[in-house]
């Protein structure tokens, strides 16, 4: 197991029993590249077990394994101490084994309703599922779990994000199973709703069941767990109570050194220049932005804060002209009017949306194909894609954000997460943006590829490009930005710079307190 850490005195007393869900010495391989190297992790019942390690070290992998999504090459899974044969989800479904994965699996056209109860409908006679049944047994669920808001008859694809994973979350609870497995599922949620996420992972636990969590986000791995394995190359290298495992040595164990600095360190007079590359004037966005009066000035971090839902989407969609808008924009000088992505693209704005998968990447096609598209202007003679022109993008955007593949041929839905955002990242970037717009871009990656983010940033920012950013990490707006624009109710509440920039502050502007805006 590579640097496992030693059985203190409490993790004895447990070791005494047999784990209830094990998978022992798991090996995957893609081709020439190991995925999984003889890695084991062994859970117990009434405990939430963590599972973490950097893009690429092989949870995906493992949780595909165990859902039944992939085969191993080796090893094996037992669930109370029998050997269970997983080879597709529906037998890992029918061992009592149910997951949550990242990108969620909902089916974008069916209602709540009926993606709840999907293959497992209520009341159905002669062929036939009763409407009324379905809808009726959706709205007690959605009630028990605590989301009565939420109504049956909504189609997902008009759901926010957050209400989606929520979705996903419910549906496989209602199963009821003996294993639930948690990819990333706080990654879209707000904090009321990560609460509620982590009382009832507890109670599943206390009632008997096994869960399996899997974040990128230290602090919830360490407030929801009881135990946790560290993952780095494919190899489990550290697993311990999580009493007893530090973050530093947390954090050690997963990039397999030491992280001196999360943050890039940069003084804003040194890069922030005179010109300013946008500003708003009573600029507002239907349903929820009203009159915004901003500016962002090149080399210059300019970070959006506030709870979801006050304005944030509407206000880069808008700059983005995804977004009707009404009021007025300055650009580069000139006053403009954007109707359309393509406009803006044309006119030096460049975005990172705030779901990947469905917004930002063509995910059945390959890494090279991923960042020629939006690009085709800069590596086409004519009619006809220069293959030099097109080798030298992908060659820059791989070794520049360090994208972990195999060949630029693979499909980006075999990357991990983290190398998805840099994927997306390295097309948005190509374009050479004088405004780059970023929607939580990272949200769900781990420690490793945050620092790689941040440090693309500061590097964008000290070649001139502006930067206005969305995070619903107020430690990450704290750090990473030289204003930060707190939004309630779809306009400006707080403008916070200087020594006024902390965590608390963000914090308080964004739940009704802390300083009060006034005009730039």
């Amino acid at each position: 197991m590579g640097e496992t850490e030693q059985l203190t005195e409490a993790e004895q007393s447990t070791s005494a029993r047999s784990p209830d869900l094990a998978l022992v010495n798991i090996h995957k391989s893609f081709g020439g590249v190991r995925a999984l190297v003889g890695a084991t992790v062994e859970c117990y019942r009434g405990e939430v077990h963590g599972c973490i390690g950097e893009n690429g070290a092989g949870k995906s992998t493992l949780i595909k394994i165990l859902s039944g999504a992939l085969h191993a090459d080796a090893g094996e899974i037992t669930l109370g101490g029998r050997l269970l044969h997983v080879r597709s989800p529906h037998d890992a479904r029918k061992a009592g084994i149910r997951t949550v994965f990242q990108e969620l699996s909902l089916i974008p056209h069916l209602s709540v309703a009926q993606n709840l109860f999907y293959g497992a409908e209520p009341d159905v006679r002669l062929g036939r599922i009763s409407v009324r049944s379905l809808r009726a047994a959706a709205r007690k669920v959605l009630a028990e779990y605590g989301f009565p808001g939420i109504s049956p008859d909504l189609v997902v694809s008009r759901l926010q994000l957050a209400d989606r994973q929520i979705l996903e979350i419910i549906k496989a609870l209602i199963s009821k199973p003996e294993v639930l497995v948690l990819d990333e599922a706080t990654s879209a949620l707000l904090p009321k709703q990560v609460e509620w996420l982590f009382k009832t992972v507890r109670e599943f636990a206390s009632e008997g069941g096994i869960a399996f969590f899997i974040s990128h986000r230290l602090a919830e791995v360490e407030a929801l767990c009881d135990r946790v394995t560290v993952l780095r190359n494919g190899e489990d290298v550290g697993h311990g109570l999580m009493t007893e495992m530090p973050e530093d040595r947390l954090v050690e164990l997963m990039l397999g050194r030491r992280i001196e600095r999360l943050y890039p360190h940069s003084e804003p007079a040194g890069r922030v220049r005179d010109e300013v590359v946008v500003a708003l004037e009573h600029f507002g966005a239907p349903p929820r932005l009203h009159d915004v009066s901003m500016e962002v000035r090149r080399g210059q971090i300019v970070g959006i804060g506030g709870l979801a839902g006050q304005g944030q989407s509407e206000l880069l969609l808008a700059l983005y002209g995804a977004r009707r808008s009404y009021g007025q924009m300055t650009l580069n000088g000139r006053q403009v009017h954007l109707r359309s992505p393509s406009q803006a693209l044309a006119s030096g704005i460049a975005l990172v949306p705030e779901d990947r998968a469905s917004e930002g990447l063509c995910l059945s096609l390959s890494v090279r194909e991923n960042l020629a598209l939006g690009n085709l202007h800069t590596i086409s003679r004519g009619p006809l894609i220069s293959p030099r022109r097109e080798q030298r993008l992908v060659r820059s955007s791989v070794n520049s954000l360090h994208i972990r593949l195999r060949s630029p041929r693979q499909e980006a839905s075999s990357l991990s997460g983290g190398n998805q955002q840099k994927v997306l990242l390295g097309r948005v970037l190509a374009s050479d943006p004088s405004l780059l717009l970023l929607y939580d871009a990272t949200r769900g990656v781990d420690i490793g590829t945050k620092t790689d983010i941040y440090q693309l940033m500061h590097d964008q920012c000290e070649q001139g490009v502006a930067i206005l950013f969305y995070s619903t990490d107020a430690s990450e707006l704290a750090n990473m930005a030289d204003e930060v624009l707190v939004l309630h109710d779809g306009t400006i509440r707080a403008r916070l710079s200087g020594a006024e920039l902390t965590e608390e502050q963000i914090v308080a502007a964004a739940v009704g307190g802390g300083k009060q805006a006034t005009r730039a």
